[in-house]
């Protein structure tokens, strides 16, 4: 698939995952064309020196996403289309939704609730991730039902799994070795301050179970200064232990903010800690173009310590 160039050929905007969203025009009142292309260069040291360009690795740095929403009253859809230049491409999100007053109803392939940071890199305030451990999932398959008001959110998910497949960002794909069940409960009562916890588990058969729970909180302190922790637990037959970050983002001026953060990764099995503080500068030119730097030091309590370098383009169209 030449997903680039038909990411090109489109220039409205709506992001739909994560927290941050421009709104599209609509094309006959009932589809909504979105995405964004992210590309990157980055410098890691820790012992070798590894430089990378349009070349994520496991983590889509780089990427291109093409999203089609429709809407017909009450029942919806969206299909996504995800590229990772030098690893590969498929179908990311792809479900249908059908709302009754607060409440909606989902099915098919999705993001999981977990997580104060987001999966798309147009929605992240930094290049990487806070947290290794591993508490956090991405996609799978099944049905869920959410309630939204002023004050309150909450939600249930039933898919295939929870800790994912060997797929393109995808569950195991397999209902009849066990399920992964989501909850979740945000509260808003308070202005600019958001409350949410929730929980992900999964109980495949020969596996040992997967368990989170997470909660994090969100704090607008001023126009300009945004505080935000989070602290999850975590255990998977492998990997037990606790994750957490600390965030600051100050609004330097309309178009520039830097985010100061914390991550740690505290494990009860034999991995070592660490611990990751990240300055990460953001420049917006306009809503549809952002250049992000990042400088990341990682220290390890009994391992090799590493630093890492990047900057990275953002184009929403």
């Amino acid at each position: 698939m030449h997903l680039p160039v038909m990411a090109a050929a489109f220039t409205t905007v709506n992001v739909f995952a994560g927290t941050e969203a421009t709104t599209a025009p609509s094309y006959e009142n009932w589809l909504k064309v979105s995405g964004y292309a992210v590309g990157s260069y980055t410098v890691t040291d820790a012992g070798d020196t590894k430089d990378t360009f349009l070349d994520s690795g496991n983590a889509p740095l780089d990427s291109v996403k093409v999203g089609f929403e429709t809407s017909q009253g009450a029942l919806g859809s969206y299909v996504s289309l995800f590229y990772i230049p030098n690893k590969d491409a498929g179908i990311l999100d792809a479900y249908l939704t059908y709302k009754a007053g607060s409440v909606t109803f989902t099915g098919g392939k999705y993001l999981s609730y977990l997580g104060y940071e987001a999966f798309d890199p147009i929605n992240m305030y930094q290049l990487t991730y806070a947290n290794g451990l591993g508490a956090i999932p991405t996609y799978h398959t099944g049905v869920k039902m959410d309630y939204a008001s002023d004050t309150f959110g909450a939600g249930v998910n039933v898919s295939d799994s929870i800790r994912g497949g060997d797929g393109f960002f995808v569950g195991d794909e397999d209902y009849s070795n066990g399920l992964g069940y989501e909850a979740y409960v945000s509260y808003k009562g308070i202005d600019k301050l958001t409350i949410w916890t929730g929980a992900g588990y999964d109980d495949t058969e020969g596996l040992t179970d997967w368990l989170t729970y997470d909660l994090w909180v969100s704090y607008d302190l001023s126009d300009k200064l945004t505080l935000a922790g989070e602290i999850a637990y975590h255990e998977d037959g492998v990997t037990e232990g606790t994750q957490g970050l600390a965030l600051a983002k100050y609004a330097f001026t309309d178009k520039f903010s830097t985010v100061f953060r914390y991550g740690i990764d505290s494990y009860s099995t034999s991995q070592p800690d660490t611990h990751k503080f990240t300055i990460a500068p953001t420049y917006a030119f306009c809503k549809s173009l952002s250049v992000r730097g990042e400088l990341s030091s990682t220290q390890v309590t009994s391992g090799e310590d590493s630093v890492f370098t990047g900057a990275q383009v953002l184009v929403k169209f």
